[in-house]
């Protein structure tokens, strides 16, 4: 532990003497940027959660388009609020569900998935989306994307899912365990499948599904935001498909990354398609339409309830 301890000293003071090299700070993810979230990171190892607030804090600022400052922004004050009321994550959160909200059905079957990246692509928590597709008793299966939880080369640790719920100021989502069931190998289908066993709460239920797409038809989209001083989690955004082939394109609404394995949802609340890629900065985004998600189920020998 003391060894530990010594290399974080160590790595404290390095990105302390980056930060007084570093005059010129400002985006794509500067020097200044990565040495205030190195920082972050480092302070946070070492629960000193307020000093890695206050890191991340200056990594958003000067480069608000750096989604892994971001990312560890909402983690650091996460892990701050657990610190400071060991009672703060709730097991049960019915309590905390906005009775008023027309989509909450729907948002309990839709999940956040962080996971734990450390190399040069990837510096800190990894946000994305996943929705549930089966369930039998207290176990789960849900889809995301592969590259949510896989960047190529490792894969993320410590994968956890939140269910949705609004809790008040000191307490904080639930998260659970998950272990990785299936993935693609690296190729053009990117998708995998999460499980969890664990006690649940009984309205978390798999979304059902549809393989009727209309061109031009309206769709919804739920997935996550990190925007600091804001929870923009399970934001609902609507759009249209303009082109159905082996993919689905879908314009009118601008996806950030914590988007990765959304679902695409039509009029009806059906389950149609999961997003996998958007082009930065553009209203353009792409989907596998839900015939080629079950086909890849098949091959993986998962069986669907719908």
């Amino acid at each position: 532990a003391l060894s530990d301890q010594k290399k974080l000293d160590a790595a404290v003071a390095a990105y302390q003497k980056a930060l007084t090299l570093t005059d010129t700070p400002g985006p794509p993810a500067s020097d200044y940027t990565l040495a205030n979230n190195g920082l972050g990171l480092v302070f946070q190892q070492q629960e000193k959660f307020e000093e890695a607030i206050k890191h991340f804090d200056k990594a958003e600022e000067f480069d608000p388009g750096y989604i892994y400052a971001s990312n560890n922004n909402i983690e650091a004050r996460k892990l701050w609020t657990e610190k400071q009321n060991k009672l703060a994550s709730v097991d049960s959160d019915i309590e905390f569900l906005p009775k008023n909200d027309p989509n909450l059905p729907i948002k309990r079957s839709v999940v956040r998935i962080t996971a734990q990246f450390s190399n040069s692509q990837r510096q800190g928590i990894e946000v994305g989306t996943g929705v549930v597709i089966q369930r039998d008793a207290n176990r789960i299966l849900i889809l995301t994307n592969r590259h949510v939880i896989f960047d190529g080369n490792e894969q993320g640790e410590n994968i956890q899912v939140e269910f949705f719920s609004s809790p008040p100021t000191g307490k904080v989502r639930m998260r659970r365990n998950t272990k990785l069931l299936k993935m693609t190998p690296t190729d053009e289908l990117d998708l995998a499948v999460l499980e969890i066993t664990d006690k649940l709460p009984a309205d978390i239920q798999p979304l059902s599904m549809s393989t009727t797409i209309n061109p031009a038809m309206p769709i919804q989209i739920i997935g996550h935001d990190a925007k600091r001083g804001e929870d923009k989690s399970w934001s609902v955004q609507s759009g249209k498909i303009n082109v159905q082939n082996q993919q689905l394109q879908i314009s009118a609404t601008a996806l950030k990354p914590g988007y990765s394995g959304s679902p695409v949802i039509d009029s009806k609340n059906r389950l149609i398609g999961i997003v996998y890629a958007r082009k930065t900065g553009e209203t353009q985004n792409f989907a596998y339409p839900i015939s080629v998600v079950k086909k890849q189920l098949s091959i993986w020998k998962i069986t669907l309830s719908n």
